[in-house]
């Protein structure tokens, strides 16, 4: 899983990336996988649902990002404490899978301001695709159709 996550930040062209797992308690998600991180704080922070950039991305069930074009309703930008603890001026949160209980939650950030693009999003959306069929395989061997049908992958792609 971790190689995953490192192929998905230097394929998308970002400085950090981290993957967020379902907690025990299954109202909470916790960072286990991290790539390009500067140090080690994102081991201890929680996500809840409606909170910071991957907690409104797992309530809305979409992609959310925070770049230099994005403000809250307040006139601040996304509070994130992971943003902070990296150094991250831009950065986007994906869920992955269904609304009522993604199997996780993608976050990709980069150390100095952008703006994201709808071909951006949409790639990272595939990505999300891709890290939940192998979220899948890891946690229960399932092996799809798809999987027996290799195509490239999304990460080899990359955004248009």
């Amino acid at each position: 899983m971790r190689r995953l996550i490192d192929h998905l930040r230097i394929s998308s062209s970002h400085d950090f990336a981290a993957l967020a797992l379902p907690r025990e308690d299954g109202r909470t998600y916790a960072w286990h996988y991290a790539s390009g991180n500067m140090n080690h704080r994102y081991k201890g922070m929680v996500i809840k649902r409606g909170k910071g950039l991957p907690g409104l991305a797992w309530r809305l069930g979409e992609a959310v990002i925070s770049d230099s074009s994005s403000i809250d309703t307040a006139g601040e930008k996304l509070d994130c404490a992971l943003m902070t603890a990296e150094g991250l001026h831009a950065a986007a949160a994906v869920p992955i899978g269904p609304l009522a209980a993604p199997s996780g939650i993608i976050m990709l950030g980069i150390r100095q301001a952008r703006l994201y693009t709808t071909t951006e999003l949409q790639y990272l959306d595939s990505c999300a695709i891709e890290v939940g069929r192998a979220i899948q395989i890891h946690n229960h061997g399932l092996h799809t159709e798809q999987s027996h049908n290799p195509q490239p992958s999304v990460f080899e792609t990359g955004p248009l």
